[in-house]
């Protein structure tokens, strides 16, 4: 067993080494952040990208203790998801962490953003949800963390809603425009996620919680769904989306009705 726990602490060297090295340089970063705004949102992009990096080698070490001592590494795994939750929370202070938030409200955020471009906001976007996914993963199916990832993942949603520079997005999605790949998979994996953010409420609200307030967060993102589909110009799939969540809306005061009378 001593072997073992020398064999596994020799594998875990160099992530360990990375992790320091990384939680220093988020610990200089925050004491000393550039005034200008556009700066600090590049840093702060920085910061996120390093947070699913941290996310990442935590996940390494929970694989190592896997396999040399074969149990969980429960304080990597913990990281791992403080992790992520933290590149999320900064995500959130970069753009707004408000689904239904006007795009007026955290426009100029946006603006801000100048310094990266669609590609870069896209594949970060795309690495934010795959720490998710691996960490989902890591995780299992029966684990005490599964409905708390509905929250993280509905967070991360809202973020990927905002990241998108909406006064630009039916220019961006023109042929002709130099953004046009990033952004037509920008607008696409949104699309697919708020519709999943949705159904994510939902079965949460149905299946555990009960709770009115999950049923009309599922609703929120079928209209934060539609009010894409409305920018973009999509009014047949915007009516189709208003009409389920009218049907969602229905169900939802039904249940409170028949909760009242009991």
């Amino acid at each position: 067993m001593a072997g073992d726990r020398q064999l596994y602490l020799n594998k875990c060297s160099d992530y360990q080494s990375s992790i320091d090295t990384m939680l220093a340089w988020e610990k200089n970063f925050a004491a000393e952040m550039p005034e200008d705004p556009v700066e600090l949102a590049v840093g702060k992009v920085k910061l996120v990208n390093e947070s699913l990096d941290l996310s990442s080698h935590y996940i390494m070490l929970n694989e190592i203790s896997m396999s040399v001592l074969d149990k969980k590494n429960e304080n990597a795994m913990n990281n791992a998801r403080k992790s992520i939750i933290k590149a999320i929370t900064f995500m959130e202070e970069l753009v707004s962490p408000f689904l239904d938030a006007p795009y007026g409200e955290y426009e100029e955020r946006v603006e801000r953003l100048v310094q990266v471009s669609a590609k870069e906001r896209y594949f970060l976007i795309k690495k934010q949800g795959l720490a998710i996914d691996l960490l989902k993963n890591t995780y299992g199916e029966n684990t005490k963390w599964k409905w708390s990832f509905v929250d993280i993942e509905g967070r991360f949603i809202t973020v990927t809603k905002n990241f998108l520079d909406l006064k630009n997005a039916v220019y961006n999605t023109d042929l002709r425009s130099p953004d046009y790949e990033p952004t037509f998979y920008h607008i696409r994996l949104i699309k697919k996620l708020l519709s999943k953010g949705a159904d994510m409420y939902r079965e949460k609200y149905e299946i555990v919680s009960h709770l009115e307030t999950d049923f009309k967060k599922s609703i929120a993102f079928l209209n934060a769904l539609r009010y894409i589909y409305s920018v973009l110009g999509e009014s047949e799939n915007a009516e189709l989306i208003k009409k389920k969540a009218e049907i969602w809306s229905g169900k939802l005061e039904a249940d409170i009705k028949r909760e009242k009378q009991k």
